[in-house]
């Protein structure tokens, strides 16, 4: 049995809130180290200086928050996380700088506005991501987001699903689009219409990044939103009950579980767990990609229009998110609204057509602006070597100074807006790099006898439906020469590609080796 496994045996992650309480008034010293590690599943993380500072996640269900539950999140960063909050990649909040003697006073604030932090991380169903304009933006076939928050409202403290093998993470979208970034998500749920008019959801299995990447597999599933949490919760219960894959933590996923089972092996077992055949997925053609929502988006109503601000490496400062609230008030929707992005970003949603204007010249517009230049827009970030003990790099302020170089020194031509450049700190992958088209990836590189901070480099990777994972095409770059080897990248790039042609284009019909081998010439 792993260590994590014995913990889990030994007590549920759920049965941690007494000792975090007692905690709180006798000092963090008085956790035991597995107690500490059962903190996840009240969303709090040890930074990597193991020294009484906790990393605070809070869930947000598909990313909507009222204004209320925007201004406590402000307010519980300015006096206690030192006024920083950042956005995730799975459209929620975190605050650093936590001490346990303060969280009484966090937990009561989030549970006043209807926030929560249980099962924001440990081996639990996870926050339910989806599309960022659910209801309002897209053509939807189905309403994803009241499935999100069914989903959500299902799993939330049931000890049934708290020991899982390793964390499971759910994805649902009503547009047929897909725009949630289903494909990497242990469950998928995707809006589509059976042939007698039926509106609801195919399921996808399976996915995940990390070290063995793997896009979410066809199980030939399609559910009624009334059906979805039942199905779900088997879904969930067979991988739960899975002591293979308990053995080996680092292969302790649902992909692996597909991977043995078989996308039809798997569907046969969850009839049998349902206890009745299931209907059959329906065929769509949406893609499976979606977009970042940055700028002005007309709403279907054709009255509103949402405006989505770039915020880079999602790291927001106290008041600018307490700002956001004000303006969404004063331009958007009587509540303060705000939408939280897959790409780390902001978004006010019901502004009015002729508010629009007004709002982008307010000072924050300016500051985050709704359109900024390529590479500020393009790129996303972990949490990095500043907090995390598994990240070797450090990310967010080197990410920002990658993104102002490169929009420094590269002239936009035809990239495409949508491009991507994602860094993470380590194999782990919170930032996704496999699926960036420009995915760096921070590993050591032993250098005059030391070991410095370097970055493998990956090229090409894409959801939608051709989707792929990029491919690492040079290896252990010294931080010092990451600039210019991605430089080198987009000058190659405007050298060889046709009219018209994006990046993302290019990179796909593009060979690894024909990068590795102009790349490993520069270098040289």
């Amino acid at each position: 049995m792993s260590k994590i496994e014995r913990i889990k045996a030994d007590k549920d992650g759920l049965d941690v809130y007494p000792d975090l309480m007692r905690a709180a008034r006798e000092g963090w010293e008085a956790l035991s180290d597995d107690d500490v590690a059962r903190l996840k599943w009240y969303g709090l993380y040890p930074h990597n200086t193991k020294d009484g500072n906790f990393m605070l996640r809070v869930k947000v269900v598909q990313g909507v928050l009222t204004g209320d539950q925007a201004e406590t999140m402000a307010g519980i960063a300015a006096d206690y996380g030192r006024g920083i909050i950042d956005c995730t990649t799975r459209q929620c909040f975190q605050i650093h700088w936590i001490r346990v003697e303060n969280i009484p006073d966090i937990y009561g604030r989030l549970d006043e506005v209807g926030l929560t932090v249980t099962g924001a991380c440990g081996d639990i169903p996870r926050n339910v991501v989806g599309c960022t304009l659910a209801g309002i933006g897209h053509d939807q076939v189905v309403d994803g987001q009241a499935t999100s928050q069914a989903l959500h409202d299902f799993f939330l403290g049931k000890k049934l699903y708290s020991n899982l093998p390793r964390k499971f993470k759910i994805s649902v979208t009503g547009c047929a689009e897909d725009c949630a970034r289903g494909l990497i998500n242990d469950l998928a749920l995707s809006g589509a219409v059976a042939e007698d008019g039926t509106a609801g959801f195919n399921m996808r299995v399976g996915g995940g990044l990390s070290s063995a990447p793997r896009f979410a597999r066809w199980i030939d599933v399609f559910v009624t939103p009334e059906e979805a949490p039942e199905v779900a919760a088997e879904i969930v219960s067979i991988f739960r009950d899975s002591e293979e894959l308990r053995s080996k933590r680092g292969r302790a996923r649902i992909k692996f579980l597909i991977d043995s089972m078989g996308p039809e092996g798997f569907r046969e077992e969850l009839e049998r767990r349902v206890g009745r055949p299931l209907h059959r997925g329906v065929k769509t053609h949406g893609g499976l990609n979606g977009d970042d929502h940055i700028g002005v988006t007309p709403q279907h109503d054709g009255l509103h229009s949402s405006v989505g601000f770039c915020v880079p490496v999602g790291r927001l400062r106290a008041e600018q998110l307490s700002e956001f609230v004000n303006l969404a008030r004063k331009h958007g929707s009587a509540d303060g609204e705000l939408r939280l992005t897959h790409q780390q970003n902001v978004l006010i949603p019901f502004v009015k057509n002729e508010n629009v204007d007004a709002l982008l010249n307010e000072p924050l517009s300016q500051d985050l602006s709704p359109a900024p230049p390529v590479f500020m827009r393009s790129v996303q970030s972990c949490t990095g070597k500043e907090f995390c003990g598994l990240a070797k790099v450090y990310t967010k302020s080197r990410a920002v100074e990658i993104a102002r170089f490169l929009d420094a020194h590269v002239l936009p031509n035809g990239h495409g807006e949508d491009l991507r450049v994602h860094f993470a700190g380590c194999s782990s992958s919170c930032a996704q790099q496999q699926i960036g088209d420009i995915g760096i990836e921070g590993v050591l590189k032993k250098v005059d006898g030391k070991f410095v901070e370097a970055m493998d480099i990956r090229i090409g990777g894409r959801l939608g439906d051709n989707a792929r994972f990029g491919d690492v095409v040079v290896k252990k770059i010294p931080h010092w020469d990451l600039n210019e080897t991605l430089l080198n990248i987009f000058t190659l790039y405007e050298q060889h590609h046709q009219p018209e042609e994006t990046f993302r284009d290019f990179a796909a019909r593009t060979e690894p080796t024909w990068w590795s081998e102009r790349l490993e010439l520069v270098e040289a």
